[in-house]
């Protein structure tokens, strides 16, 4: 069997969760699948060393450019008798011209859910093309039984064309040395004092400015001055939680690292004391698994797919409660058994979410569409 995979997320969306989804994907079907044949499509001539694939594979040269893809993609998929085409990147720019079965991976409808905290033009491009996708895809892989209710809900799907795959954190997220961790930060970033963590998105829809609230709320309070770092893109919302942080007088409390190295991730969720996810919505959520994998207890939010994610190994909260949040966060900080209760679940359950067990997943969506 040819298998085509649409690889550019791992450049185009480096980084993210999309693009790291694609990456880890990528590298471990080259571990487990030693039968099928694989081809990808890529940003220019140069695929190595970004796709992870070290056996033989072939790939097609496609800049992002919509006339290009119309015409081009089809050709490539017809010229390597490809028999599936994944798109792990919602689907988009999937070909007019069918020429094989089709899967694509749909991590969120975060558009459908929450339009008012998506940019207008993504907005208008995810509610035109989506409907389309979702007809046109083979099946659908989803990463959280809260995303499989949604498409079901919303598109009228048959419920067996959609697969619930989960997604994982990468081999770098581990349990690192406390006192090796903390001089790294110290050294390399000159973090010196004990604090909170935050990372990730910084749009609305992740309620960072709730989080601002809370700590504003106690921090005063906290038994070791914990300071808040907040990790997460420039931007329009990033100066808006500046100007916040500055009008509460906490420009001294919270912190805006700025970017660090991907690698260099797993420091600051070993060096932190809690870490605080109180997102309104997720098709998965990510950085509380990553930081349950790196022994940091977690608090996030008791909606979407979060619940369903983290289960019993995170302390939950309302996150529209700003009070609940600063309760929850106060509690876990002065509590030592809670905190340890929550490290101790949180790596067990990190390891129900690896790339070869999904990667496995994946291959067997493959294999039941096998002509």
């Amino acid at each position: 069997m040819k298998i085509a995979i649409e690889a550019r997320p791992i450049k185009w969306s480096y980084g993210t969760g999309i693009g790291n989804y694609t990456f880890c994907l990528i590298e471990k079907l080259n571990e487990l699948d030693i039968v099928n044949d694989y081809t990808f499509l890529w940003t220019d001539n140069r695929p190595a060393p970004h796709i992870p694939f070290t056996r033989n594979y072939s790939h097609y040269f496609l800049p992002k450019d919509d006339e290009r893809e119309t015409l081009e993609m089809p050709y490539w998929l017809a010229e390597e008798r490809a028999d599936i085409f994944h798109l792990p990147q919602n689907g988009f720019r999937i070909p007019n011209t069918k020429t094989c079965k089709i899967v694509v991976t749909v991590h969120d409808l975060i558009p459908y859910v929450l339009p008012e905290m998506v940019r207008s033009s993504f907005l208008k491009r995810f509610i035109t093309e989506m409907p389309q996708i979702v007809e046109q895809a083979d099946r659908l892989i989803t990463v959280s039984e809260a995303s499989k209710n949604d498409i079901l809900r919303i598109f009228k799907v048959n419920p067996a064309k959609v697969v619930v795959i989960p997604s994982a954190p990468s081999g770098y997220f581990r349990r690192l040395p406390k006192q090796e961790t903390k001089q790294k930060l110290a050294l390399m970033y000159g973090i010196k004092k004990p604090y909170l963590l935050y990372i990730g998105g910084l749009n609305p829809r992740k309620n960072v400015m709730e989080l601002i609230h809370a700590y504003y709320k106690i921090y005063r309070e906290l038994p070791a001055g914990q300071k808040l770092l907040i990790f997460g893109p420039e931007g329009r919302h990033l100066d808006r939680l500046q100007m916040l942080v500055q009008s509460l007088g906490l420009e001294e409390e919270v912190i805006f690292p700025g970017f660090i190295k991907s690698e260099d991730l797993p420091l600051f969720y070993n060096g932190a004391d809690l870490f605080v996810y109180p997102s309104l919505y997720e098709g998965f959520g990510l950085p509380p698994i990553e930081a349950m994998a790196c022994g940091t207890p977690v608090i996030t939010s008791n909606v979407s797919s979060l619940p369903e994610v983290v289960g019993d190994a995170a302390l939950k909260i309302n996150p529209y409660d700003t009070l609940e949040l600063a309760q929850g966060i106060f509690r876990v900080l002065n509590d030592e058994s809670l905190r340890e209760v929550l490290i101790k679940k949180g790596l067990k359950h990190s390891r129900k979410y690896n790339w070869s067990r999904i990667a496995a997943e994946v291959l067997k969506v493959y294999q039941d569409l096998q002509p």
